[in-house]
């Protein structure tokens, strides 16, 4: 059943948008644009539900929600379902594994807010799903399967032509939005995996998020609320070759490993699944076509390196909102290609250069060479002791 506004009831002769995905991106822009009072039409391939909860953890990954991004989830009155699972970053220490300089982010440099927050991706699921389901503007159309798109036109096979004057893909990697209108895109396989899971420690993270530097990829321990016994908890994002057996690896020897390679927070214990992911990126050659945009996934895909993917999926939704709300005061149609070039040129430059930066970091870290690996080390400890410079880099980490 469609939530918020019927499916043959929208309003003749006012515009609507329509958005194609309903994740983390697509389902937070529904949202926004329900909130400026513009009608939404948000298809889902799969059903629209409630994810299971804590003790039915559908994905373990735990996000890392910088400031900025934050700021926008308040503004889209999501936060508050959010807060009370949300950890605050205050402290970032970024080294190379057995190398004595660090570069250390304390947010105290910046103000008194956090640097960001991690929260588990469930939580944030769970937070947009309520947020979509108590829109006055958004119609959901689950268990949608669409089979052609025509600037603007969207066909089902179960629903009929979708008329709007926008389409937004907000469809992950393998985009279906953007194989219809022949955006080319380009994935870069790394070789590589990330195991993600949730350990309990002795010691307490003191609210510090940590990326390691290691021969065989980057190696992440972020902080968790505690757990509902009171235990000290993080979650942990490593990266490594794609014949490392993870999945195959008793819990006492994963443990072991985890305390040689992260000793801080002294004996650890799993406490969850183990979820392991490819990591791969992805370009496309533009993310416009005609009546339509693309948005996070279906027109990025980064190395989780510096943590920065579903933000910058969330600042595209930021910029295309905000251009459709100038749209709709300027009495403009949604789809005309001028705001769609001014789209695409304003995210152009965030898109790109968080593509290379991620992709250039990787490969700098992933090179086995003592002169290069003294290379890296200097550029951490220059970094950490130069104020401008340091200010600048956790600004871009926070995303403000």
């Amino acid at each position: 059943m469609p939530y918020g506004i019927d499916a043959r009831s929208l309003m003749q002769g006012v515009q609507v948008i329509t958005v194609v995905g309903a994740g983390l991106v697509g389902a937070t822009l529904a949202i926004r644009l329900s909130q400026l009072g513009i009608n939404v039409r948000l298809l889902e391939r799969s059903p629209f539900s409630k994810p299971n909860g804590k003790d039915g953890i559908n994905d373990g990954r735990t996000i890392a929600v910088t400031l900025g991004s934050k700021r926008f989830l308040e503004k889209c009155g999501l936060w508050q379902n959010l807060e009370g699972t949300a950890q605050r970053i205050n402290y970032i220490r970024v080294f190379e594994q057995g190398s004595a300089w660090t570069l250390d982010y304390d947010y105290q440099e910046l103000g008194n807010e956090p640097m960001g927050y991690i929260i588990e991706f469930d939580r944030l699921i769970e937070a947009v799903y309520e947020g979509v389901k108590t829109a006055d503007n958004i119609e959901i159309i689950p268990n949608c399967e669409l089979v052609q798109i025509s600037e603007g036109e969207v066909t089902s096979k179960t629903h009929g032509i979708f008329k709007s004057q926008l389409v937004v893909g907000a469809d992950g990697r393998n985009s279906w939005v953007r194989s219809q209108v022949n955006i080319k895109s380009s994935t870069k396989e790394y070789g590589h995996k990330a195991l993600v899971a949730h350990f309990v420690h002795e010691k307490p993270h003191n609210a510090t998020a940590w990326e390691v530097f290691m021969p065989s990829g980057p190696f992440a321990m972020l902080p968790m609320i505690n757990t509902t016994d009171g235990k000290h908890q993080s979650g942990i994002v490593w990266c490594g070759s794609k014949d490392t057996d993870w999945e195959t690896i008793p819990d006492n020897e994963l443990e072991q490993k985890l305390i040689e390679i992260f000793p801080f927070y002294g004996n650890v214990k799993l406490c969850s699944k183990r979820w392991i992911f490819p990591l791969s990126a992805l370009t496309v050659d533009t993310i416009t076509a005609p009546r339509t945009i693309l948005v996070g996934d279906a027109a990025h895909a980064l190395h989780p390196i510096a943590g920065q993917g579903v933000n910058l999926g969330w600042r595209d939704v930021a910029e295309l909102a905000d251009l459709l709300e100038y749209a709709q005061n300027t009495g403009q149609d949604y789809g005309a290609n001028f705001l769609l070039e001014r789209y695409r040129k304003k995210r152009h430059i965030d898109q790109q250069g968080l593509y290379f930066f991620t992709d250039g970091l990787t490969r700098l870290c992933g090179i086995d060479s003592s002169m290069v690996s003294f290379i890296r080390q200097t550029g951490l400890g220059v970094v950490n002791k130069i104020p401008p410079l340091k200010r600048f880099f956790m600004k871009k980490a926070m995303g403000i």
